[in-house]
């Protein structure tokens, strides 16, 4: 299971940015479809479609890359060191799991 779940994510990595793009195309797309219908100016209409479009890519890439991403913490009870991976693979994860297991400094949270 774990190695399928891998596999899974590294399909997820290499697809987010085709995927965010598409997405990104799409809506942006319908935004200026429907802004041409209302006889919004040229300009106007590409600026929002523009606008729309890296806005939708950059969220939906950033969602598609969350989703295969990875957080290891410290195992000390209190400490709340933490380090968050995009999309590693299976030797990444490994090595910084075992970073964040022995880092020298523990970060307390005190009540």
């Amino acid at each position: 299971m774990h190695v399928h779940l891998f596999s899974v994510k590294a399909k997820l990595r290499r697809l987010a940015f085709p995927l965010a793009l598409l997405t990104a195309a799409a809506v942006g797309s319908e935004d200026a479809r429907q802004l041409v219908a209302r006889h919004v100016p040229w300009a106007l209409t590409a600026e929002c479609a523009l606008a729309v479009f890296a806005t939708v890519e950059v969220a939906v890439r950033e969602l598609l890359l969350r989703l295969c991403g990875e957080t290891h913490r410290c195992r000390i009870d209190g400490c709340r060191f933490r380090i968050r991976l995009t999309c590693p693979n299976a030797v990444q994860s490994r090595r910084w799991q075992e970073i964040a297991a022995a880092h020298p400094t523990h970060r307390l949270h005190h009540h």
